[in-house]
């Protein structure tokens, strides 16, 4: 009996372990959602790699939209650290930790200029925690939802997006 259920715990663990995260697993979709600065829509790019079953490098590349006269280039660099919460290991929630770049645009009128659009761009670093929840709908699909704080001085803003990856 021990060895049969010795047996069957070998098999359920084996199982598990081929759905999670492996090392150099990458994957590539977009993304789109919301940013709380200028109160626009947001949209870009995601790409991320498994460094570990326990560490992804997610660099993501975006655009918030035109909205108050502002709009803004959005560059990313996040740490995520993924866990499994069940369902079969195809669930993972993350914490996220990271660099940020924004490029944000003022654009204004200047009637001196007869009427034509002045855009000033200011550049900043910042940082970037939140959380994310991964479910994979198969082994090439995933969808993911992410709520991040990014801290950049005069420019700090909460970023919601849902995204689509394909795994490979």
């Amino acid at each position: 009996m021990k060895k049969l259920v010795l047996a069957a715990l070998v098999v359920l663990t084996s199982l598990g372990a081929s759905a999670q995260m492996v090392r150099g697993e990458k994957s590539l979709g977009p993304k789109l959602g919301y940013v709380s600065h200028n109160k626009s829509a947001v949209a870009g790019l995601v790409f991320q790699y498994a460094l570990s079953s326990k560490f992804r490098l997610s660099p993501e590349i975006g655009c918030a939209f035109r909205h108050h006269n502002e709009d803004a280039l959005l560059v990313d660099l996040n740490l995520h650290m993924p866990f499994n919460i069940g369902a079969g290991n195809m669930v993972d929630l993350y914490p996220l930790a990271g660099l940020a770049f924004n490029s944000w645009a003022t654009h204004m009128v200047a009637p001196e200029l007869d009427e034509a659009d002045v855009t000033t761009h200011i550049n900043r670093f910042g940082a970037n925690l939140g959380a994310g929840f991964d479910l994979r709908c198969s082994s090439t699909l995933k969808v993911n939802i992410e709520a991040k704080y990014t801290f950049i001085k005069s420019y700090s803003s909460v970023v919601l997006t849902a995204g689509i990856c394909y795994v490979f």
